[in-house]
């Protein structure tokens, strides 16, 4: 298996599968247009053997791969969030290099192309510190059998081109970043009452790593439903905490599924801080 990471428009992972037709693929990204995009593309040139995901690639790889299960991954021209304070965005970073160290296979291979002299050496440091990766290239302007729209136009305007390729020497399993387990409906002492529930609107929490706030309140079959927002890191999710009556005539707290989050700690963070307040 082989996975770009951030594939854009989808050119060069179309290209890439159809040079390899015998190997299966994924892309990952985040905005849906995206997504859309690509998939008309794989369906109009007929790569079968690739998917697509839509989510944040230093969670999912995790996720959706068993240790040592990926031959190559490959990421180009990151978002390079160049502002110090915007760091924690960045895909690059230890905890993704350990990710990879876990799921690559020995010999497999990362490889990095961007625009940016300072990502590709920062790069270049994160995996040097890590001794289970070999840099066997990091090069500048390299000759590419195929180059999208992005990079040709940016060649063009006189702009240098960097590659770097780290190879993996031995496998270092690490726990993954999402929750196995479900996630628990939490249950309530009580109904909460509608001045409890207004109060929420707004509240902000955060501890660690995890950032959590209530966005608004609506009215639902047999109770309520919150808009939220959780955040790991730099990692944010937007979905609903649904407030419900069960069966057992219980007040339960949930996380809905539509749209379903990953489940996160922020995720489960969130969820506990809500259930507390309505329980005082």
């Amino acid at each position: 298996m082989k996975v770009e990471i951030g594939f854009g428009g989808g050119e060069y992972l179309s290209w890439w599968a159809g040079q390899e037709p015998e190997n299966h693929f994924m892309g990952i990204e985040l905005p849906p247009d995206c997504l859309f995009r690509a998939a008309i593309l794989l369906q109009k040139e007929q790569r079968e053997q690739v998917r697509l995901v839509q989510g944040d690639a230093r969670y999912l790889l995790h996720a959706l791969f068993a240790p040592g299960s990926l031959d190559h991954v490959l990421m180009q021209f990151p978002m390079p969030w160049p502002k110090d304070k915007h760091a924690k965005h960045r895909v690059s970073s230890p905890n993704f290099v350990a990710t990879l160290a876990s799921v690559l296979k020995p010999q497999g291979i990362f490889e990095l192309v961007t625009d940016q002299d300072w990502y590709a050496e920062e790069c270049h440091r994160h995996f040097q510190a890590h001794e289970a990766f070999v840099v066997r290239t990091m090069e500048q302007d390299p000759e590419r059998p195929f180059r999208t729209r992005y990079e040709q136009k940016w060649l063009e305007e006189g702009r240098h081109i960097y590659r770097l390729v780290v190879q993996l020497l031995h496998p270092e399993p690490t726990p993954s970043r999402l929750a196995i387990e479900p996630m628990e409906h939490l249950r309530l002492p009580q109904a909460p009452d509608s001045d409890a529930l207004n109060a929420l609107i707004g509240q902000t929490w955060k501890e660690g790593d995890c950032a959590a706030e209530v966005k608004t309140l609506f009215a639902a079959d047999n109770g309520w439903l919150l808009r939220v927002v959780a955040s790991d890191e730099a990692f944010a999710q937007m979905f609903h905490l649904r407030i419900r009556k069960s069966d057992e005539q219980r007040w339960l707290v949930q996380v809905d599924g539509l749209p379903r989050p990953y489940y996160t700690e922020a995720v489960r963070f969130l969820q506990h801080k809500v259930a507390a307040e309505l329980s005082a």
